[in-house]
């Protein structure tokens, strides 16, 4: 079996039987892989793993292990055991060990990045005219300068539109950002010695010219010629404008958020229900975002809420929904990760035992 091969199968597993990437697009599935690590390790052999802030998930792929954490012991028979339930690495300045007690794999997620791209995903759930594109706009510099929680009410404003090669566009009298979806375009100037418009650049797919050139400092008197029949989006100036001049999300901090919840305020939870089971702030009801359109009708919107998440992504998006639907929302900032009170957790798994005992 080839590594490649070994690979394909080691991420259709992932896909298929475990959280959260069994909630994943294809599309985001594909954009997990240069952020999660795949570890292999031969009987006997120990890892020694630092924590973070976000407290990383771990997965058993393969084989069994022993993890070793602040004096204690838990046994990861077999990989089903982290399926539904990743094992929850310490959080920073601690530290742990994984001891292979067969020749293993495993895996291991940053939440933080997992938080980003569970919300991501979400907007392109909302947005399907565009969602084959998501990845090319959200890389483009001007889209990199919108909150998150604006992209989706950007992508309703955008059209996509057709170029026959040969076509020309004046940058200079355009109002507009073009997004080049498909195809190829080569960017002129009009040069007063030779009189004859010159060759500048050529751009291609996920390549912006237009309003972006303006923004960017680059001479407005440009000609955009198609080279091929090329597909565009268009997003107006002003439509941009509005969107990047809009308030963002109002946020607020845990010590805040604890008053303003002894005065009134609700906790909603917009997590998937094994990050609920997990754990959670006491008091919170749960919506997941990716449910959260179907149940605005069991709200109360007469009702403050604060919304969490992990750590803030997925809250943002939440609360800009809610805030259309004219409730009066907060985002927690940090979410749960950063909330320093009290949290209710899973209780502690059987498979846990004292490091003394285990070997007694």
């Amino acid at each position: 079996m080839t590594i490649s091969t070994k690979l394909k199968k080691i991420l259709l597993k992932l896909s298929n039987l475990y959280f959260p990437f069994n909630n994943l697009s294809a599309e985001r599935l594909q954009e997990i892989i240069n952020h999660i690590r795949i570890i292999e390790l031969k009987q006997d052999e120990i890892l020694q793993m630092r924590g973070s802030r976000s407290q990383d998930y771990l997965y058993l792929l393969e084989g069994e292990i022993d993890i070793i954490y602040e004096g204690t012991i838990r046994t990861i028979g077999k990989p089903e055991d982290t399926q539904r339930s990743p094992v929850l690495l310490p959080g920073e300045k601690s530290s742990c060990s994984i001891i292979a007690r067969t020749d293993c794999i495993i895996s291991h997620a940053n939440r933080e990045i997992l938080d980003t791209i569970i919300a991501w995903d979400h907007i392109g759930h909302e947005t399907r005219n565009t969602i084959k594109y998501i990845d090319i706009i959200r890389n483009t510099l001007v889209f990199q300068r919108l909150p998150i929680e604006y992209i989706e009410n950007a992508f309703s404003r955008m059209k996509p539109s057709r170029f026959s090669k040969g076509e020309a566009i004046s940058a200079d009298n355009s109002d507009a950002y073009y997004l080049i979806l498909n195809g190829r375009v080569e960017v002129q100037r009009f040069d007063s010695i030779s009189q004859r418009f010159k060759q500048i650049t050529e751009l291609g797919i996920g390549d912006i010219f237009g309003g972006e050139a303006q923004v960017s400092g680059k001479e407005p008197d440009e000609t955009v010629i198609m080279l091929e029949d090329s597909e565009i989006l268009i997003l107006g100036n002003t439509d941009y404008q509005q969107l990047k001049s809009r308030p963002k999300v109002q946020t607020i901090q845990a010590q805040i958020a604890r008053t303003m919840l002894d005065n009134g305020y609700k906790l909603l939870d917009v997590r998937f229900p094994e990050e609920y089971t997990e754990n959670r702030i006491p008091n919170a009801t749960l919506i997941p975002l990716s449910d959260l359109n179907n149940q605005l009708k069991k709200l109360n919107n007469k009702q403050p809420y604060i919304i969490y998440c992990h750590s803030g992504p997925r809250s943002a998006v939440a609360a800009l929904i809610l805030h259309q639907h004219n409730f009066e929302v907060l985002s927690l900032e940090g979410g749960i990760r950063d909330w320093p009170y009290e949290i209710e957790r899973a209780p502690i798994k059987p498979n846990i035992v004292p490091l003394a005992k285990k070997f007694h």
